[in-house]
């Protein structure tokens, strides 16, 4: 009887006494995961000192470092020096070595505030909002100004070194076509 007995209760699931059921052998497992989510952190921007462009911004008409003394005339190719008063852009003096005194009787002279990269289009409104004429701006090394040339040429000017010294400057130059 005890046979039948273990017989019926194995068979219907319960855990006869003494006995080894495949159903009452039940274990518990426990999983611990850790999961990690990684996503791609946004890449900062890239350094470069190239100005920002749009598809609407006019074609560039030179680009490259100018060392200066004295005026400077931005509208010829590459940029040449001119006559007192007759250039663009002039350096006037140096400051303390550390900064470069700009100034131009035919052009007006906008500082672009400091971290800004403009295109052509922000340098034509910087110049036409806030250009100075015949004002001495002192600029540090890295300071940039924006100006119209005297023929109409947007264009952004860069300090990149000041040489008290030999009394100039080095500038990177960035002059774009005329906007008409």
């Amino acid at each position: 009887m005890t046979g039948v007995l273990t017989f019926l209760v194995g068979f219907i699931g319960l855990p006869a006494a003494g006995v080894n059921s495949p159903a009452a052998s039940v274990e518990t497992a426990t999983a611990t995961v850790t999961a990690t989510v990684t996503t791609p952190a946004s890449a900062p921007p890239e350094a470069t000192d190239a100005p920002s462009s749009t598809s609407g911004s006019p074609a560039v008409r030179w680009t490259g470092p100018l060392l200066v003394s004295g005026d400077f005339n931005l509208d010829s190719v590459p940029p040449q020096g001119a006559m007192p008063t007759d250039g663009d852009i002039e350096l006037s003096q140096i400051n303390d070595g550390q900064e470069a005194v700009l100034r131009s009787a035919r052009a007006s002279l906008a500082v672009v505030p400091q971290g800004e990269n403009p295109d052509a289009a922000r340098c034509t409104v910087l110049a036409q909002t806030q250009g100075q004429r015949l004002a001495d701006l002192p600029v540090a090394v890295g300071g940039k100004l924006c100006l119209i040339t005297s023929e109409g040429r947007p264009s952004l000017v860069t300090v990149t070194a000041v040489h008290p010294e030999a009394q100039n400057a080095s500038l990177d130059v960035h002059i774009w076509q005329k906007t008409d």
